[in-house]
């Protein structure tokens, strides 16, 4: 088979080029540390690093998630001890007042001190964590509790938000104001208790005694449950931190570069290319030379 002039040029100059691809290649590695420009670099580990950075991608978005859960959770924990404080001082002022050796004039200066005592829970219920209210369910964005008179209206709903901190996984936020405010018939008790006080009704401050005091039990089950999710929440952080470790590592060694490895392929290859150009402009000018002849 004749080789001709043609072939010859086209065999190096094909061989040129790829030569300055590799290198090309090699120095858009070293400038950008990647192991892949483009995914037609490398499909296969373009794909990899792609499901590696969505899983990141994700994982970072739970741990945000987590974040915010565990402050929500810190929030409520201090107001349902403040909550919880708050009932108890009410408690000692009933017990105090429930004697029937007290005046009515102490009575009704019990009976302000309940007033103020709750017009402080109803500032607890209405906590909230920049601007979003905790203690609403769903309604976050305006104060659940209101009071008109001996009125305290509750203006959320019996939603429990729920925060997803992994694929699938949930955990409850904060108690809604019904759990705490409604269902226990917190604010008709303690409105009663200062009417009772006002009107001297000793057996209705007795009575309202034992019902403080199921409230606050009520109030111990729900701190307990919180406190229970707060360790759940700690323990997810630390999965999460885990796995993002984990895949930063594989992300790493799947996409960036061995200095050291490059830098010694690049000056091979410069010397590859270098040889190349030497050989190609001794074989073309005899070649030109007889195929002119």
């Amino acid at each position: 088979m004749r080789v001709t002039y043609n072939t010859i040029a086209n065999n190096i100059l094909r061989n040129l080029s790829n030569n300055l691809t590799r290198l090309e290649k090699l120095q858009s590695q070293l400038s950008s540390g990647k192991k892949v420009i483009k995914p037609s670099d490398d499909p296969v580990s373009a794909s990899r690093i792609m499901g590696l950075r969505s899983t990141l991608n994700t994982n970072s978005q739970y741990d945000r998630n987590v974040n915010f859960l565990e402050t929500e959770l810190n929030v409520a924990d201090k107001a349902l001890q403040n909550l919880s404080s708050a009932l108890s001082e009410i408690k000692s002022l009933a017990l105090r007042g429930a004697g029937e050796s007290l005046s009515q004039e102490d009575r009704e200066a019990i009976a302000s001190e309940v007033n103020q005592i709750i017009d402080h829970i109803v500032q607890i219920g209405n906590t909230d964590i920049g601007g979003r209210y905790i203690f609403g369910g769903y309604k976050t964005t305006s104060a659940p509790l209101e009071r008109v008179d001996d009125n305290i209206l509750y203006k959320g709903d019996a939603n429990i938000r729920r925060i997803e901190v992994s694929n699938g996984v949930t955990i409850e936020a904060s108690p809604t104001g019904k759990t705490l405010f409604v269902d226990t018939e917190m604010f008709d008790t303690l409105i009663s208790l200062k009417n009772a006080f006002l009107d001297g009704n000793t057996a209705q401050i007795n009575n309202s005694i034992e019902k403080v005091d199921a409230i606050i039990n009520r109030l111990s089950s729900e701190t307990s449950s919180l406190g229970a999710r707060l360790k759940r929440v700690e323990l997810t952080k630390d999965v999460l931190s885990d796995k993002s470790i984990r895949y930063t590592d594989l992300l790493s060694k799947q996409e960036d570069i061995e200095i050291e490895d490059v830098v010694l392929k690049l000056y091979a290859q410069q010397n590859v290319y270098q040889a190349s150009l030497i050989a190609a402009s001794r074989a073309i000018q005899p070649s030109l030379i007889d195929y002119l002849g």
